[in-house]
């Protein structure tokens, strides 16, 4: 299908001729809307941080006077007489140490409108290299003495953005980009104050010396408590009022995931990670604090470095049917390049990016040259990971392919036939003949390891090497990063080649610029498909007497690429495996570039751009005579994406005095996105082997093609202020113009509002018990948009009939009176720590709305369309967040102990007035909907009902017919589960002894559910060993006479009743065959089907030791380590299925969760790790 997108919606809300076409009534409305609300927020601001300082100022008689407000307008005098005036006009008198110095000076012009004596004060003196000091109602003028300095960290480079205090005073300067700073002090003696986040504060008594060079040393807890916040920037922990986690990238690269995402898992509270399976490449989602919106994929805004980079859920539809999961795009980047993760859960801490972050937001922050070794730097490290297919179905050997037990077959997988190993010869599928070229009889025995031996152990490499060099002007890391992939699935593959640089400058004591580029190449030859193509299907419906290992070679002789080899009517496993191929190959380009401008000591400037751009070409293969596809296909997709992001931050901060400080920014950002999409595909080929879309066979060919632009301009300002470093308030407010929602609705404002609070430093607390205490609070908004091009329908086209150009009118009607989506939160919570700091507390509450959700609901026929879009919905996500660490043992023995645990409740609080139920989707055809109900949850699936005894003793019952079989009832669906989990809890444990450390994470999620299609699959087919009771008479089977006159004895009967035709019921009694009783009690009751998603895994474990400067003795070698690494060693699951439940998010059903389709089986990986520097 050719679809045109119309290229005047873009146009129509950045054109202003287009723009000037509106009633100019509807464009001031809007106009001042936005003005007042920008208004509101800044006033909020002002006037809250106006009350703290005044506040905290205003009680002894010196401030009251000194922060007076006067007006006057000098010209043309001395300083003397400036002084007398100002003096008639408050209560203040003003003394001279030194005479000369004032007398001297004449000031030409100076004015003052209703300003505070202080400010004018510093504004008149500071220029004059002059100073003063309150002493009651008396201002003493005096000479300043000026001091200047360096400020360098232990490795003797220097260190920027340094807190420079005269204590006791209001007296504060930083350091500029070079480590050098100036301040003018009150008098000598005195004492400096040199406070910078990360180090250890130093104080310098100061006697007569104007030059003052010194080193900090790096405060190793307080580095622990420095995190990256929104827009990247840098804060102490204790300052936030809101919940953060963060995750070193050390604690990413010990147990390495090719899909970094997947390393999150047990390690976040309120973050939870499903896969599409075991295999390296697969997607993974990733949801913070529940699933919010009804239409939506729900995951988060990813943004490296300060720039939002492309990550979406997406599988594609190749040739046919078959669905593949290519990955994610966020799966490119290499964790060898990661320094830490952000997660920010909640709206307050992601509402400065406004109507992206409607689901959080992950802060990836790469590795740079700043914390190298001075000078030049390599370092190198190395991983080899191995993985093994071990977690299967219980599948039974003890009965063979067949309809029923006296009935052997050679061509189905159907396995209800006779018993195996008993002794006995039967026709096979790949019977020897005798020399009449009759089949002769083999012997009949099972094949138990045939999963086993199909799958291979699959083989991850993944080398990194980087070097990095610094100086006192700047830094720089280049790094390269190789990752081979051979996955368990023969003829499987993948690999990914990145190239990283980091690079910061400080051309100018005032301008300092860096830059992030990274190139990815990430490819494959062969991707496994899903669906009817997966191979898990066709290995695991295989029936036990046949063995895989006489399917390896898949062509029959003579008929080579022709016509395949295999046992029944479904495609040969090694057939698919080798020739049934998805190949990929996606080149990534990221990079930004940034500029810091220090206007001022206070005021500086930060302008930046960022890119992320993909192209990714699939190319599908299918041979002739493939069970689809009788001769053969084809396809081409090449897809293209660009998103590029300009934004700037103008920042003040001021250090009023040693209690007060606060800090104003202002920002914007201008994102522009671009999606192009092209594809050729046929179905049937000319000559078989030859894959180019001109073998196509004539009328085959369907093309389509897909265009899209999206633009988000934006204006954001923050507020901080913080009393003694100990009590900080912080406000934000983002106004977002979209360009995919309607011009009245386009434009929507997200504040925030946080509150922190150190009790232990406020109350005075000196205990050896409690060692700190913190309280936050915050409320915020933050929205979603749509995607582009949901306002106004357009016309797609269709396959050419003929010489004939088809278009259709879409059936989903647009909505050009859309609005966001919009989520309110509030969280509390609070920070305890004990007995210094050995055992730590996180608690957290939250709760959160998301209005608006822009859903498609089913509309009248008249309406000429099926579907129509519309604001409506309210989905409420509240919960709770713990996090608890300890060392109980500390020494030459240590142990650690990191913990967390999730709670969220999900509940949805209104739909549309007179819309009973929404429907999320479906999977297994209808048999699974996804239905969504005021009062009921998010992940909530219904399945058929089966009929039951209206009335009477046996009322609830089942209801069968004559036959003996259940009545399905497709009117009626019933709620049998829900995806989401009771709660999760990660525990992370570290032993250590002098240079050993062994460390092993427990991932455990307890409740939910699943539906699993995989299990109907096999039951039907009698491949599973809760299939065997009843088959013969040995294992329970009843002897009945079938409807051919045979008689058998594997009678069973279905529990229920059946109707007398009178009112009154009868037991059943009715005998069916094993076969019909399984089929019929899991494809008419599909309760029987969902099973429990509770599963406690062993996700990580590593033994590392790290060899000591005297066993390297000589060796050009530091940092040498040499790790066991392994990873999900162990799983128990309490459906007892042999079904991983944290794989039950199905590409072939689009994404959705809680069905278990035909993935890759569970595998455990084992393996090792070498790093070293040099």
């Amino acid at each position: 299908m050719l679809t045109h997108a119309p290229a005047n919606d873009f146009q129509f809300y950045f054109n202003p001729s287009m723009i000037k076409t509106h009633k100019v009534m509807k464009k001031s409305v809007v106009t001042n809307q936005l003005i007042f609300k920008v208004m509101r927020f800044f006033t909020l601001i002002y006037f809250m941080l106006s009350l703290m300082l005044f506040s905290g100022q205003a009680s002894p008689l010196k401030a009251q006077e000194v922060n007076s407000r006067i007006s006057f307008n000098f010209k043309n005098g001395t300083l003397t007489e400036l002084l007398k005036s100002i003096e008639k006009k408050t209560n203040l008198s003003f003394v001279y140490t030194n005479k000369d110095a004032v007398l001297n000076k004449r000031v030409e012009s100076f004015k003052a409108e209703n300003e505070m004596v202080s400010t004018l004060l510093n504004r008149l003196l500071i220029p004059m290299q002059l100073t003063y000091v309150v002493q009651h109602n008396q201002v003493i003028i005096k000479k300043a003495v000026r001091i200047k300095g360096k400020v360098t960290d232990e490795k003797g480079l220097p260190v920027p953005g340094v807190n420079v205090i005269e204590k006791g005073s209001g007296n504060a300067t930083t350091t500029n980009l070079t480590g050098d700073y100036s301040l003018n002090v009150n008098a000598v003696p005195t004492t400096l104050l040199f406070r910078m986040m990360g180090y250890q504060t130093k104080e310098f008594s100061l006697n007569d010396e104007t030059l003052v060079n010194v080193s900090l040393v790096p405060d190793q807890k307080a580095l622990s408590e420095v995190v990256v916040t929104a827009l990247g920037i840098k804060r102490s922990e204790k300052a936030l009022g809101y919940s953060i986690s963060t995750v070193k990238g050390s604690d990413l690269n010990t147990v390495k995931e090719v899909n970094v995402v997947n390393s999150l898992a047990g390690k976040v509270a309120g973050v939870n990670v499903v896969s599409t399976g075991s295999d390296p490449g697969a997607t993974a989602m990733i949801t913070i604090r529940g699933q919010s919106s009804i239409a939506t994929d729900n995951q988060p805004l990813f943004v490296v470095d300060g720039v939002p980079v492309a990550h979406s859920l997406r599988a594609t539809s190749e040739v046919g049917r078959s669905s593949v999961d290519y990955g994610s795009p966020v799966s490119d980047i290499s964790p060898d390049d990661i320094e830490s993760i952000s997660i920010l859960k909640g709206a307050s801490a992601a509402a400065l990016y406004g109507s992206r972050a409607g689901s959080g937001v992950v802060l990836i922050t790469t590795k740079s040259g700043s914390s190298g070794k001075k000078g030049f730097g390599v370092s190198f490290n190395s991983n080899a990971m191995y993985d093994q297919a071990w977690l299967f179905p219980h599948f039974q050997n003890q009965f063979g392919a067949g309809e029923y037990t006296d009935d052997p077959a050679s061509n189905t997988s159907s396995a209800w036939g006779p018993r195996l190993n008993a002794g006995t010869k039967h026709l096979q599928w790949n019977s020897p003949l005798d020399v009449n070229g009759k089949p002769i009889p083999t012997d009949w025995v099972s094949h138990p390891d045939n999963a086993k031996d199909f799958y291979r152990t699959g083989a991850t490499y993944t080398n990194n090497i980087a070097i990095t060099g610094k100086n006192a002007d700047g830094n720089y890391r280049l790094s390269y990063t190789n990752m081979s992939n051979k996955g368990i699935v023969p003829n499987t593959d993948l690999s990914r080649n990145t190239l990283n640089l980091a690079a910061t400058y400080v051309l100018h004591p005032k301008v300092k610029i860096s830059t992030n580029l990274g190139y990815v190449n990430n490819k494959s030859d062969n991707r496994p498909s899903a669906y009817r193509e997966s191979v898990t299907q066709m290995v695991y419906s295989m029936p036990s007497n046949m063995s895989i290992k006489d399917l390896k070679n898949y062509w029959k002789p003579g008929r080579e690429n022709l016509e395949q080899f295999s046992p029944d009517d479904s495609d040969n496993p090694y057939f698919v495996a080798n020739e049934h191929t998805n190949g990929y190959d996606r080149n990534r380009l990221t990079g930004s570039v940034q500029a810091v401008f220090d206007i001022t000591k206070d005021l500086s400037l930060m302008v930046r751009t960022g890119l992320d751009m993909y192209n990714e070409e699939h190319e599908t293969k299918r041979p002739f005579s493939s069970k689809r596809f009788k001769f053969g296909g084809y396809g081409v997709d090449n897809s293209y994406f660009k998103e590029q992001n300009t934004d700037f931050l103008l920042s003040y901060k001021k250090i009023l005095n040693q209690d007060w400080s606060f800090g104003l920014s202002v920002g914007g950002n201008q994102m522009d996105q671009t999606n192009r999409s092209t594809a050729q595909r046929t179905e049937s080929l000319s000559i078989p082997g030859i894959y180019n879309i001109n073998n196509a066979r004539a009328g085959t060919i369907t093309n389509s093609q897909y265009n899209s632009r999206k633009r988000i301009n934006s204006l954001y300002g923050m507020g901080q202020a913080a009393f003694k470093d100990m009590v900080f308030l912080d406000v934000t407010g983002r106004n977002d113009w979209s360009s995919t929602l309607p011009a009245q609705n386009n434009s929507y404002f997200y504040p925030s509002v946080s509150l922190s609070t150190v009790l232990t430093e406020l109350l005075k607390v000196k205990s050896d018990v409690l060692s700190f205490a913190k309280i936050r609070a915050n409320w915020a908004q933050v929205g979603s948009d749509t995607d582009p091009y949901q306002l106004y329908n357009t016309i797609p086209f269709n396959q050419d009939w003929g010489d004939v150009k088809r278009a259709t009118i879409e059936f989903n009607l647009k909505n050009n009176f859309l609005k966001p989506e919009i989520a309110t939160s509030y969280e509390f919570g609070g920070d305890l720590r004990f007995f210094n700091n050995r055992l730590g507390l996180d608690v957290t509450w939250y709760k959160t709305n998301k209005r608006n959700q822009i859903i498609n609901i089913p509309t009248t026929i008249a309406s000429g369309a099926s579907n129509r879009l519309i604001n409506a919905g309210n989905i409420q996500n509240s919960g709770w967040e713990i996090g608890l660490n300890a060392i109980p043992v500390q020494g030459t023995f240590k142990w650690e102990i990191n913990a967390n645990f999730t709670k969220n409740e999900n509940k949805v609080i209104s739909l549309m007035q007179g819309l009973p139920e929404y429907s999320m989707g479906s999977a297994d055809g209808d048999n699974i909907r996804y239905l969504i109900k005021e009062g009921t949850k998010i992940g909530d699936f219904y399945t058929p009902s089966y009929t039951k005894v209206p009335t009477g003793p046996y009322a609830g019952a089942a209801l069968l017919d004559k036959t003996g079989h259940y009545i399905r009832n497709n009117a009626e669906y019933l709620k049998v589960g829900n995806y989401n989990p009771d709660f999760t809890v990660g525990l992370n444990n570290t032993f250590s002894y002098k240079n050993l450390t062994l460390n092993f994470l427990l991932d455990w999620r307890k409740g939910g559910n699943f539906y699993s299609y995989v299990v109907k699959s096999l039951i039907n087919s009698g491949l599973t060993d809760n299939t065997l009771v009843g088959r013969d008479a040995q294992s329970g089977g009843l002897p009945w006479v079938d409807s051919q006159g045979l008689k058998r004895n594997d009678g069973m009967i279905i529990p229920g009743y059946i109707a007398n035709g009178d009112g009154t019921f009868s037991e059943n009694k009715v005998i069916i065959a094993a076969s019909d009783f399984y089929n019929n009690t899991y494809n008419k009751y599909y309760e029987r089907l969902t099973y429990s998603a509770t599963f406690l895994k062993l996700r990580e474990a590593s033994l590392t030791y790290v060899f000591g400067k005297k066993a390297l003795g000589k060796l050009p070698v530091s940092n040498l380590s040499i790790s066991l690494i392994g990873r999900n060693l162990y799983t128990w699951t309490a459906n007892g299925l042999g079904y991983d439940p944290e794989t039950t998010m199905s590409v072939t059903e689009g994404f959705k969760l809680g069905v278990g389709h035909w993935t890759l089986p569970g595998t455990r990986s084992f393996g090792f790790k070498l790093s070293c520097n040099f």
